[in-house]
């Protein structure tokens, strides 16, 4: 693989980098932890200190593993774990050994230019075209935060590049080990073994055409080796062949994948509304994706002579339409970060009509609708951002013995500061004998300040603002932990957090 970049090429290089550390500087992405990307941080944070456990400082009051603060960390084998990635956590513990989860944020544009350097290298892809698909598309709002996707984006960019190579150049060998190592990407995200399994099907039928026999018993042979790999490490560690995040997703305690599998696809491809919230689809995001579809129908759809083009657009059909409908749910708000990998075929098939495109009205229109679709969401990630900040600095100054959260919805709130301040989820204050036994663990540990949070009742979003049999605002709540000598102040809210500060007085 040789590089020879002019120098237009290496000045836009340099454009995309500054751009992006200062669109994660401008949305303080470093105030980002919520949600996915703490349960990350969590994990990551563990592996750094070599803890064979997720990072839990309120463990000492919960021996059954089951109050730990951050949604997406369960209890899994005796363990607690993130139902995310673990390669990935590994590999940035080790990789970004001396930098904090907070500086990791800024790592994503290295992995981001290794992606276009893969497609430039490797799949011959102007370096205009990737730069272009990753900042129009879903991409580009799923990069902002500490998560897997620009380091996985970069493996899939660089093993499509060489099946693309394979295909191109009729190299037997070199597709047999691209479709090998795309088995392994599974490890980063589940969905990803549909997208080996395509390829795999995909680079079975090229093998026929050209009456390859041997080589498609040697394929078949080297797919399912990393197939059983994957799966049986995945038992072994989590208990389930399909992992963590199968179980998570799937198992009646967590069982989220509810709705109808339809609907969920046309809000992960198109765009729809739910309780969350109005739903960002792959398509309403990028919609410049479907143009080529029209443009070149008579070329695209012609299958008279082999030519790779076609591998990209079945990929590229296939994929977005299997991950939507095996998809555990919509995807929250951005629902297109499922099918997010779809974006790198239409890279390759973008760059074919390139020629064409780049001149062409309608297009340039779709991009432009595109950049306005992607700015308002990049609005919303900084508006998000901004209350994020606001309420870290809410939870800076209240140092407390134990914070008490009625649950993970509340507690994902206080963002990294769950990794060194005893906290735990606890929302079964009704319930006498679980209470009783709480309270037991908390005097016999001596601890004489905590504060109780829940959603403020003034937050408009019925996600937030759930009924609770008994209110953290009630009178019956001041006198549930007056009855255990922890006399608690009157009720109050800052931003949506409504809280109690309770001193223990014998």
């Amino acid at each position: 693989m040789k590089y020879h970049f002019s120098k237009k090429e290496k000045i836009t290089l340099v454009i995309f980098i500054v751009f992006f550390l200062g669109l994660q500087s401008y949305l303080s992405a470093t105030n980002s932890f919520i949600s996915d990307s703490l349960a990350k941080a969590f994990q990551i944070n563990s592996i750094q200190n070599g803890y064979e456990s997720t990072t839990y400082p309120g463990s000492s009051l919960d021996p059954d593993l089951k109050l730990h603060p951050v949604t997406f960390i369960i209890q899994n084998q005796n363990k607690l774990k993130s139902v995310f990635s673990t390669t990935f956590a590994f590999i940035y513990a080790k990789l970004f050994f001396f930098l904090t989860v907070k500086q990791m944020i800024y790592m994503n544009v290295l992995f981001l230019l290794l992606s276009v350097l893969c497609l430039k290298g490797f799949g011959k892809v102007d370096i205009n075209i990737s730069i272009l698909v990753i900042t129009t598309s879903v991409v580009l709002c799923q990069v902002i935060d500490l998560s897997e996707v620009p380091f996985t984006l970069f493996l899939v960019c660089f093993v499509y590049s060489l099946w693309t190579m394979a295909i191109e150049n009729q190299n037997t060998n070199l597709l047999i080990v691209s479709v090998c190592f795309s088995v392994l990407f599974s490890l980063f995200r589940l969905e990803l073994l549909i997208f080996s399994g395509l390829l795999f099907v995909l680079s079975s039928l090229r093998l026929i055409t050209l009456k390859k026999r041997k080589e498609i018993v040697f394929l078949t042979i080297t797919f399912l080796i990393p197939v059983s790999f994957f799966f049986l490490w995945n038992d072994t560690e989590y208990g389930h062949p399909l992992g963590i995040r199968y179980l998570f997703n799937y198992t009646e305690e967590h069982y989220f994948a509810k709705n109808n599998r339809l609907l969920n696809l046309q809000k992960i491809l198109l765009t729809g509304f739910s309780d969350q919230g109005f739903k960002f689809g792959f398509f309403l995001i990028s919609p410049y994706f479907l143009y080529p579809f029209y443009r070149f129908r008579d070329s695209l759809y012609s299958i008279r002579k082999q030519n790779p083009i076609h591998y990209h657009l079945t990929l590229f059909i296939l994929y977005p339409i299997l991950v939507g409908l095996s998809a555990p749910n919509d995807g929250i708000t951005i629902s297109a970060r499922y099918v997010l990998f779809a974006v790198v075929p239409m890279i390759f098939i973008i760059s074919h009509f390139w020629t064409e495109l780049q001149n062409d009205k309608v297009f340039k229109i779709l991009i432009i609708i595109s950049i306005l679709v992607n700015l308002i969401i990049l609005r919303i990630l900084k508006e998000s951002f901004k209350m994020i900040k606001k309420t870290n600095q809410i939870y800076e100054s209240l140092n407390a013995d134990l914070w008490i959260f009625y649950d993970t919805n509340i507690s994902s709130t206080a963002g990294i500061h769950l990794l060194k301040q005893p906290a735990i989820s606890f929302r079964n204050f009704t319930n006498e004998t679980k209470f009783n036994s709480l309270v037991s663990l908390i005097q016999s540990q001596k601890l004489k300040k905590i504060y109780v949070f829940d959603f403020s009742k003034n937050v408009p979003n019925a996600y937030m603002n759930v009924k609770r049999k008994m209110e953290l605002s009630s009178d019956e709540f001041q006198k549930l932990l007056q009855t255990k000598k922890y006399s608690c102040k009157q009720y109050a809210e800052l931003k949506f957090i409504g809280y109690r500060e309770c001193n223990y007085s014998p």
